[in-house]
């Protein structure tokens, strides 16, 4: 098996394991970076909870009976505006793994003035996708509270801006500047993610990405490239 498929098929094990119902254990140990920041949100009637003011940034913690999706040390951001959370040490079970386009199209179905799943699904990934091509664009408390209020304005809202006024997201924290420019870059970015919600009744639905699975006539091109340059690497070594 070729390097690439080999690649794929790892892939698509990982996909075919967390698609399926879990009952995963998360525990959220504290902030990911430094600490939280204070934000100003609204969300325009998209929220049952009209406004939020705040404490915003990434988790850390770890995942576990989540097949593929395991990990000891995760960072992780909160998809919901509504529920509170808080940090242990104790590991809460029963949350459930949930493609990322069937659940926010669930959400749609509660309240009409949310974005469409699938779109929210693409650009959660474009998101994910750009945060995580450099790890140094998110590693400071600043950014990751940015990121954040990109992941709600993403949510709940259906542009990549903070400051539009025809929007049901907005922020008027210092924040919502390196947000704004966090969805510009993203909306230029190739999205190479699979995203996932980890849902739970009375505890904050989480977001976990993995990467996307290529497309099968995408890997048969590839290997057709591959093929094609095989006597061309003979004739130059001739």
């Amino acid at each position: 098996m070729t390097s690439a498929a080999s690649a794929a098929a790892l892939a698509a094990v990982v996909l075919a394991c967390a698609s399926t119902a879990q009952a995963a254990v998360v525990t959220l140990s504290g902030w990911a970076f430094g600490s939280g920041n204070a934000v100003a949100s609204t969300t325009g009637g998209a929220s049952s909870l009209p406004s939020y003011t705040g404490l915003a940034g990434g988790f850390a913690g770890a995942l576990g009976e989540a097949g593929a999706l395991d990990t000891p040390s995760f960072v992780t951001y909160s998809i919901e505006l509504e529920q509170p959370f808080s940090f242990s040490s104790t590991p809460v079970g029963g949350y459930a793994v949930q493609d990322a386009a069937s659940y926010f199209a669930a959400r749609r179905l509660d309240n009409g003035l949310r974005p469409e799943g699938t779109l929210v699904a693409e650009r959660l990934g474009r998101l994910f996708s750009w945060a995580q091509a450099d790890a140094t664009r998110v590693d400071t408390a600043a950014e990751s509270t940015a990121l954040q209020l990109a992941v709600w304005n993403i949510v709940y809202d259906g542009d990549w801006s903070l400051f539009n006024p025809a929007g049901n997201y907005s922020d008027t924290s210092s924040h919502a500047v390196l947000a704004n420019i966090m969805m510009a870059n993203a909306s230029l970015t190739a999205n190479r993610l699979e995203v996932f919600a980890l849902t739970n009744a009375g505890q904050p639905d989480l977001l976990v990405t993995t990467l996307r699975v290529p497309a099968p006539g995408t890997l048969a091109l590839a290997g057709l490239a591959l093929a094609a340059l095989l006597p061309l690497r003979r004739r130059a070594g001739a």
